[in-house]
């Protein structure tokens, strides 16, 4: 696979006399969500961090939802970013979802649909539509333990023998058929 090293809630290094800009997450425990080597660079450790909200919350009532996706990857890359480029040495990706994308999220998406489809051989536009679908189905799935709580304690997603032309074809007929 073209990265490798996936893991979730890393805890970062600790923080060691290192001059961090003002505002900057400098807690010994401190995590973020995901930690993937090689994502965006060769050999390079790439840490990414989500934010789901709801932008119908009274908080972002008066507020564009470009600006609020924005407002929140702005919050997070201040938090995060010195940290994971000067103690970390990797890069930092911030965003943030309400089933919508912002900007990052939209960059990472892009990145990870052109990955996937070189490595299955598969169209672009079949692998994005793929993601988007999963994304969908992964929100709403989040959303439903929230409110019902869980049912099971492991789920795992395995891609690496997933057709995506396949699956693809499956959720459009299926999104079809309920019309």
């Amino acid at each position: 696979m073209f990265w490798n090293g996936v893991t979730i809630e890393p805890v970062l290094q600790d923080v060691s006399g290192e001059q961090l800009g003002m505002g900057s997450h400098i807690a010994m425990d401190a995590r973020l969500d995901i930690h993937a080597r090689g994502f965006w660079e060769p050999q390079r450790a790439a840490f990414f961090d989500v934010r789901v909200f709801h932008p119908n919350a009274d908080c972002y009532r008066d507020k564009k939802l470009v600006q609020i996706y924005q407002n929140h990857e702005n919050e997070k890359r201040r938090l995060y970013s010195r940290r994971t480029l000067d103690i970390e040495q990797g890069t930092f990706t911030p965003f943030s979802s309400s089933g919508g994308m912002g900007k990052e999220c939209l960059h990472f998406h892009s990145r990870l649909a052109g990955l996937l489809a070189a490595m299955k051989g598969e169209s672009y536009s079949t692998t994005i539509s793929w993601i988007r679908a999963r994304t969908s189905f992964t929100l709403l799935r989040s959303a439903l333990v929230c409110l019902r709580g869980s049912r099971s304690r492991n789920f795992k997603s395995v891609i690496g023998n997933i057709d995506l032309h396949i699956c693809s074809k499956l959720f459009l007929d299926k999104m079809l058929s309920r019309k």
